[in-house]
């Protein structure tokens, strides 16, 4: 029996559902991988995730070739064609049975329906697996029965239906058949243009290095997460969501290795790798909220009290974030951050975030597009999700009269002043008090900006803003 993988945003072997399947039904497997720049580009995709992508697909590849599986690229246009590329790819390769694992966003739940649809008419075999979460989108309920919007409850529930079995298994790879087909991945020409300055040293490719990265941040940083998580000096993350985002490594791998490094335990025991878990449910979390409200995939506001609330844009403010010159040492530090790494700080995407929504009172779709288009690990459920939570227009969002001042943000969590040092050269000489805020000191050294707006006044008015929508 032939099987195919279709793959998509699981570039990984290990916990891999549709492959563990095939290797179990099939003694031939062939992988495929529909590249589709357009499609990239009206995700909003960065380029540097792009390069991520292109070179984890041939680390892929060459471990594949190892288990006589080729891995195949096809030229796709856009998700609309897939259907009928997927069909012909079947029948030119005699393929008994095709397998893939769901994606939950809108575009992609269209995608896969269509596809569904085509293979059920000429009953064709198919099955889709579930391996993105432990839990199917929508399958966890509150007590009246309904969908959870909140955060809390719904990690609550998640904790409490929570079995080992639904961790993963480790799985044996054996060589397949060898097949007559060649992998293209080292000869395809995908067409790319590097326009990114990220440094990418930061980010190993394959699998492999983002099981080394899980297995070291278990065993040395873990333990602190919950002190450390914050201070956005320390190394007190992860630095797994880029391989998160492609499914490099996957979130149900992290849980697990997390839970028996705690123990077997999701809520005692040790509390920074229970934040760590708590983490990895949010991400469950959003996609949850991305499934059952199609409209946050169509830019569109969780809270539908918030729709029609008029956002300003100013272009040289606008502009003025986006190069981390605003006069506000922290957010220009976290852009220039975002720059130079295609990631930041989680606590300083909330900050950049809630001073561009409130503060500078801009459109939230615009920096959320922003974002995507310059992050490694963009992800749109979690993006839009902080970023909606950040503007008070989404789920389990901030309330709208809770606006980050980053000054103090900067003071709590940066106190030394090192992050704003390492990305503000221009600041380098100052001390650990007059770096959070150079003007109140009035110490501009040259070449650094004045701030752009009045903290007090913009919070003010944001805040009268949002009073005047009812039910937020």
């Amino acid at each position: 029996m032939r099987g195919l993988v279709w793959l998509r945003n699981d570039l990984r072997l290990d916990d891999n559902l549709s492959f563990e399947s095939a290797f179990v039904e099939c003694d031939e497997v062939l992988a495929l991988y529909f590249y589709s720049q357009e499609q990239w580009l009206n995700h909003n995709e960065s380029n540097v995730k792009l390069d991520f992508l292109i070179q984890n697909l041939i680390s892929l590849s060459g471990n594949l070739s190892k288990l006589n599986v080729p891995m195949i690229i096809v030229n796709s246009v856009n998700f609309d064609s897939i259907s009928m590329e997927l069909d012909e790819f079947l029948s030119e390769n005699n393929i008994d049975k095709v397998y893939w694992n769901k994606e939950f966003g809108l575009n992609e739940e269209r995608r896969d329906d269509e596809v569904k649809n085509s293979l059920r008419a000429s009953n064709f075999p198919f099955q889709d697996s579930n391996d993105q979460v432990l839990f199917e989108p929508g399958s966890l309920k509150t007590q009246q029965g309904g969908n959870f919007s909140v955060f809390t409850p719904f990690k609550n529930k998640w904790k409490l239906e929570f079995n080992e079995d639904l961790l993963p298994q480790n799985f044996n790879y054996t060589k397949r058949n060898t097949l007559s087909v060649q992998s293209n991945a080292l000869a395809f020409d995908f067409n790319f243009k590097k326009t990114h300055s990220c440094d990418m040293s930061l980010w190993p490719i394959g699998e492999d290095n983002a099981l080394v990265r899980l297995e070291e941040f278990l065993t040395d940083r873990a333990a602190n997460y919950e002190r450390d998580r914050n201070d956005p000096d320390l190394e007190g993350t992860s630095r797994l969501s880029p391989y998160l985002a492609l499914g490099i490594i996957s979130s149900r791998r992290c849980i697990r290795k997390a839970y028996e490094q705690n123990d077997c335990n999701l809520i005692k025991k040790n509390q920074g790798i229970v934040k760590w878990i708590d983490e990895l449910i949010w991400r469950e979390f959003y996609r949850n909220i991305m499934y059952l409200n199609p409209k946050v995939s169509q830019h569109k506001p969780f809270k539908d009290s918030t729709k029609n609330i008029v956002w300003k844009y100013d272009e040289q403010q606008f502009n003025a974030w986006c190069e981390g010159q605003t006069g506000f040492p922290i957010i220009d530090a976290a852009m220039r951050q975002l720059k130079h790494e295609g990631w930041m700080h989680n606590r300083l995407r909330m900050v950049v975030a809630m001073f561009f929504t409130k503060n500078m009172f801009h459109d939230w779709r615009l920096g959320e597009k922003f974002f995507m288009e310059n992050l490694i690990d963009g992800d749109f459920s979690s993006n839009n999700g902080g970023w909606q939570w950040s503007a008070s227009t989404g789920t389990d969002a901030a309330p709208y009269f809770r606006v980050f001042n980053p000054i103090s943000q900067s003071e709590k969590f940066d106190k030394s002043g090192a992050f704003i040092r390492r990305y503000v050269p221009e600041l380098k000489n100052l001390n650990s008090k007059e770096i959070h805020s150079p003007a109140e000191g009035l110490l501009y050294p040259e070449g650094y900006p004045r701030p752009m707006l009045n903290l007090k006044e913009t919070r003010q008015l944001a805040i009268e803003t949002f009073k005047n929508h009812k039910d937020i």
